[in-house]
C-alpha cells in the first residue's frame, strides 16, 4: 500500500462538532484596536456593539450583541452534531463580521488591520459550509447575509435519509470530489442501494424517471463493468473522465428527485385526506 502524505492525512477525517468549537474560540479571541480605545483591545463582539450595532439595519430594538444572543439560544459550546444550532451560530457569526467589514474597516473610523486570525477564521467558516453542504447569500441593502443550501435537493433528500446515507449525498457535492469518479461511482451505490426498493415500485407519473435513473445505474460504469467483458459498452468505453463524470452528476441529481418524488406522494396522499375530511365536516355543517 502506497504512502499517504501529509495533506491526505490532514484532510482524512473532518470532525464537524471539533471545527465548529475551534470557529467559537477563534471568534472569541479576536482582539481589535481602536483609536477611541487606545488603551485597551476590543473583542469582535464588543467592536460591533460601539461602531456597527447601532446603524445596523438590522438592529431592530436590540441594543447589544448578548441581547441578540439571548433571543437566539446560541450554545456556550458544541458537543453534538446539531445542525441548526451550529447553522444559527455560523449565521450569527458571519453577520457579526459583515456589518464590522462594512461599518469599521473605512478612513473614518481606522482600526487596526484584520488580523491572519481574522482571514483564518473566514476561512474555517467557510470550509465548514462547505461540508455541511451551505452557502452565504449577502443582501448588501438590506445589510443581511443568510445561509442556505448549496443543493436544496440533497439536504433535503439528506434529511429523510439514515445517516450514512445522509453523509454520502452531502459528500457528492463536496469540492474536493470533483475529477474523483472512482469516489463518486462508490457513492452512486451507496445512495442507489439504500433507495433500490423505491426505484422499483416508481411513482405514477413519473415512471419514465424511474425507469432512466435505473438504466445508467445500471449501464453507465456504475453497478457494472461496462467498459470491458461481458457487460461492455463501446460508447461509455470511449467516453472520457470527465464526460462520464458529468453523466454522474446528472445521475445524482436524477436520483435525489425520484427520492423526492416518493417523498412528495406519499406527503400528497396526507394533504388530499386532509382536504376530504375538512370538505366533509363543512358540509355537515
Amino acid at each position: 500500500m502506497s504512502r499517504r502524505n501529509i495533506f491526505e492525512l490532514l484532510t482524512e477525517k473532518y470532525d464537524v462538532v471539533k471545527e465548529m468549537n475551534k470557529i467559537r474560540r477563534i471568534f472569541n479571541k479576536l482582539r481589535f484596536s481602536t483609536i477611541q480605545f487606545s488603551s485597551e483591545k476590543l473583542t469582535l463582539e464588543e467592536l460591533f456593539d460601539f461602531y456597527a450595532l447601532p446603524s445596523w439595519k438590522q438592529r431592530g430594538t436590540v441594543f447589544s450583541y448578548k441581547e441578540i444572543k439571548a433571543k437566539l439560544h446560541l450554545p456556550q459550546s458544541f458537543s453534538a452534531l446539531k445542525i441548526e444550532e451550529i447553522l444559527l451560530t455560523l449565521e450569527y457569526y458571519i453577520n457579526v463580521l459583515f456589518a464590522v467589514n462594512a461599518k469599521c474597516f473605512n478612513i473614518k473610523n481606522p482600526l487596526a488591520l484584520p488580523s491572519y486570525e481574522c482571514r483564518m477564521l473566514v476561512s474555517n467558516i467557510d470550509i465548514l459550509l462547505e461540508h455541511l453542504n451551505y452557502k452565504p447569500l449577502e443582501f448588501p441593502k438590506e445589510e443581511l447575509v443568510i445561509l442556505v443550501p448549496k443543493n436544496p435537493a440533497a439536504t433535503a433528500v439528506a434529511e429523510i435519509s439514515s445517516e450514512e446515507i445522509a453523509f454520502a449525498i452531502l459528500k457528492y457535492n463536496h469540492a474536493s470530489l470533483k475529477g474523483q469518479l472512482e469516489e463518486k461511482r462508490k457513492l452512486l451505490v451507496s445512495i442507489a442501494n439504500e433507495y433500490e426498493p423505491l426505484l422499483e415500485k416508481p411513482v405514477e407519473g413519473f415512471k419514465d424517471y424511474f425507469a432512466k435513473t435505473t438504466g445508467l445505474l445500471n449501464n453507465l460504469n456504475i453497478r457494472h463493468n461496462n467498459k470491458a467483458g461481458k457487460n461492455k459498452n463501446e460508447i461509455v468505453a470511449k467516453m472520457s473522465p470527465e464526460e462520464l463524470e458529468s453523466w454522474y452528476d446528472e445521475l445524482y441529481q436524477l436520483l435525489l428527485f425520484c427520492v423526492l418524488c416518493k417523498d412528495n406522494y406519499e406527503r400528497k396522499g396526507k394533504v388530499s385526506e386532509l382536504l376530504k375530511n375538512l370538505k366533509t365536516e363543512l358540509k355537515a355543517k
